[in-house]
């Protein structure tokens, strides 16, 4: 099965990196700065580039949490992906384009927006995003530093998770890169959704239980306590007061309502009654999913075994393809929460919520001395502790994220 992307456009205006010093949460999140030919430095003198890993998160989408009555927020609204629709075919098949529609008269139509969008899909925005981040990558690595050759499958792997939009990006960061790809077959791997490790989407008791444990200590219980007057009145405006039983300890779910929105050009939520979520209400929120993330992977109690759980068979993924490069660049597409385990196992601290279009890059050097180093930057800066570590010792900086009898362990909630 090959998986491809049509678009309606190619060639949109190239949109500004933002600044991460912007005043204004939604700045630093919704496009996160990457490497560049503008802003970037070459490492030791003398060096050679032999390999190139990026891993980066997608970029913008549709909120993948809704309100329960989706439809009456903003006046309904519409949401529009009519510009990024994904075909598929097989073999000698048609080849069908995947188009979006909610008839009006639907019993259940409020429960979705109106347009041409479904939750969690990768909008216009995103994918003219894609598209420069593309072209970022290929003006530095082949334009300056002579590193990529061409734009092929020969030359490019592209590993993806099984959720559409990861797709999506590969196919406007492969058309920013030679907008000839655009009508080009391209393979990209996958792993089945039951098991894959990039989301990751394997099922492991055992780390849910740490999830559990986290959740109900003493920190985050008065981190709800404290902020439950917040809670009730953006439930009030959302209707999702009754949703409770499925968000009880999380800010993320209305972080991923006002976010999505927000970096889409929405306004931020209001109700059929005119009752509004305020501007500091969605900052305050923002502020509180950073620190949810930092705490259930990094300061709370055994975060550091649920980080290696859930990500350890992708830390040995990597670790072996660095071993054994097949490409001169391995192109990951993930997710926020691929992105944060990546993060945590490898010590950068405190951690935040992953902006849009988040990467790591990693970049593999041979000196003067045929040793070869692996320089890691992240949302386009160096990391000062990975600067110019050698590759042995980064692959088994890698493997040690990776727990023994890992399968074990996930089955047992004991472990």
């Amino acid at each position: 099965m090959l998986t491809l992307i049509f678009v309606s456009f190619l060639f949109g205006a190239r949109s500004a990196l933002s600044s991460p010093y912007s005043s204004s949460p939604w700045d630093n999140y919704c496009n996160a700065p990457h490497v560049n030919a503008s802003h970037y430095q070459l490492p030791e003198e003398g060096a050679e580039l032999v390999h190139l890993t990026v891993m980066m998160r997608h970029h913008k989408r549709t909120p993948v949490a809704l309100v329960p009555n989706e439809r009456g927020i903003n006046d309904g609204i519409p949401w529009d992906c009519s510009g990024v629709r994904q075909f598929a075919y097989d073999g000698g098949g048609a080849r069908l384009s995947h188009s979006v529609f909610t008839p009006s008269d639907h019993p259940f139509a409020q429960q979705m927006w109106a347009g041409s969008c479904e939750s969690g899909q990768l909008t216009t925005g995103g994918f003219q995003d894609s598209m420069v981040h593309g072209e970022d990558l290929w003006e530095l690595y082949h334009d300056r530093l002579g590193f990529l050759r061409s734009v092929g499958p020969g030359e490019i792997g592209v590993r993806t998770t099984y959720v559409d939009r990861t797709k999506q990006v590969a196919s406007g960061v492969l058309a920013g890169m030679d907008p000839s790809t655009a009508y080009r077959p391209w393979a990209v791997h996958a792993q089945p959704q039951l098991i894959d490790s990039l989301v990751p989407s394997y099922k492991c008791p055992r780390a849910d239980s740490l999830v559990a444990a986290a959740q109900a200590a003493p920190f985050w219980q008065d981190t709800l306590k404290n902020n439950s007057a917040l809670k009730e009145r953006i439930d009030t405006v959302l209707g999702t007061t009754k949703s409770n039983a499925v968000w009880p300890n999380t800010f993320t779910f209305y972080q991923d309502v006002f976010t999505s929105r927000v970096c889409n050009d929405h306004p931020l939520p209001c109700n059929t009654t005119g009752d509004c979520v305020s501007e500091e209400d969605a900052a305050k929120i923002f502020e509180l999913g950073n620190l949810e993330y930092d705490y259930l992977w990094h300061r709370a109690e055994n975060a550091a075994e649920y980080n290696q759980l859930t990500f350890g068979v992708m830390f040995s993924e990597l670790a072996g393809a660095l071993e054994e490069p097949k490409h001169p660049l391995a192109l990951y597409v993930a997710h926020d929460s691929s992105m944060v385990r990546m993060a945590a196992g490898l010590g950068i601290f405190p951690l935040r919520w992953p902006r849009l279009g988040s990467e790591f890059v990693i970049e593999v050097w041979r000196d003067q001395n045929w040793t070869q180093f692996v320089r890691v930057l992240y949302d386009g800066e160096v990391i000062g502790s990975l600067s110019w570590t050698p590759l042995d010792t980064f692959i088994n900086l890698l493997r040690q994220q990776v727990p023994d009898h890992l399968f074990e362990k996930c089955a047992s909630v004991s472990g």
